[in-house]
């Protein structure tokens, strides 16, 4: 009796599992009923959407080549800068001094503010004969100056070195042997300041020279050789408001950057150093004037250019050139 009424039990689970299952293919059973329209909706926002970023990178590319066609540069430079809310420059290539491989925007130029202070602590080193000979307060200073962009470390460098060569000019003069080693024959490191802010600070130094100085460094082609691995140390380990462009790329790199107000109150943003990508080295000037003025965009509009160099640019950098 037990057994006949399991068999009837079996069988009658056998029937409702077949019944009810896994599911079925026809939509009159299926409790999702029919999706056929839900896909298709799907399908047209799909095909829209892709019509509409075809039709933006055709706008972006016609924007790029006029841009080309008035600011010279690279187009593909030129595309990256359009997207951004200012002006905006970009100069990168290998180490070494062979030059540029791309470079853009219309921004060619401006103040050196903060990023001077490398080459001013090149010349104390060099004065000094290297880093093992530097004294541990000019050790200290160096390290505030690059790392944390101190300008009370930075003028302090300075200061030793106007005592060291006879004044201001004298001073001036020593850093701007600096660039002259890297090549570098058009800029001249102020001796005129502004509005309280340092005169070194307030050198003209465009991206393509700043390119130049930022190459021989990462390329061998100045200083000795303790010098250069002694700053580029520093350079690796900026830290503090300094840390965006290049340090927020998502690769390892080595930055100096600088900021400040212009007489109309709108900041510069720039930017030297090298990243390595994809364990190519990828040297990079780069500044930029946000359309509202201020610091914060600036320092996103830099993020952005380090982060589209890397992405877009890196793999058509040559290697290094040597010296």
């Amino acid at each position: 009796m037990r057994f006949g009424l399991a068999l009837a039990l079996g069988t009658t689970s056998l029937v409702l599992l077949a019944a009810t299952g896994c599911g079925s293919d026809d939509p009159a059973t299926d409790p999702r009923g029919d999706r056929s329209g839900e896909i298709s909706q799907l399908e047209r926002q799909k095909q829209r959407l892709e019509k509409q970023i075809r039709a933006q990178e055709k706008i972006d590319a016609a924007a790029a080549e006029k841009k080309t066609v008035e600011v010279g540069g690279d187009t593909e430079v030129n595309s990256i800068i359009a997207r951004l809310p200012g002006q905006a420059g970009l100069v990168a290539g290998p180490p070494g001094s062979g030059g540029p491989d791309f470079g853009g925007g219309s921004l060619k130029t401006g103040v050196a503010w903060s990023t001077i202070k490398v080459p001013i602590a090149e010349r104390v080193l060099e004065d000094a004969g290297g880093p093992n000979r530097i004294t541990p307060a000019q050790a200290d200073e160096i390290t505030r100056a690059i790392t944390l962009s101190d300008n009370d470390a930075a003028a302090s460098l300075f200061a030793g070195l106007e005592a060291e060569h006879g004044g201001l000019q004298g001073a001036t003069g020593a850093v701007n042997e600096m660039l002259l080693h890297a090549g570098d024959r058009e800029t001249s490191v102020s001796a005129i300041g502004r509005d309280g802010f340092s005169t070194y600070g307030q050198t003209e130094w465009s991206l393509a020279n700043q390119f130049k100085y930022m190459a021989a460094l990462a390329g061998g082609c100045i200083g000795d050789a303790a010098s250069r691995s002694y700053l580029l140390g520093q350079m690796a380990s900026v830290g503090g408001s300094d840390t965006f462009g290049l340090g927020a790329a998502g690769f390892p790199a080595k930055w100096k950057g600088g900021w400040g107000p212009g007489t109309d109150g709108r900041y510069l943003v720039r930017q030297m150093g090298v990243m390595e990508v994809n364990g190519k080295p990828v040297v990079v000037a780069m500044a930029a004037i946000p359309d509202d003025g201020t610091f914060e965009t600036g320092m996103s509009m830099l993020s952005d250019l380090a982060r589209s160099t890397a992405s877009r640019l890196a793999d058509s950098i040559s290697g290094p050139t040597g010296c």
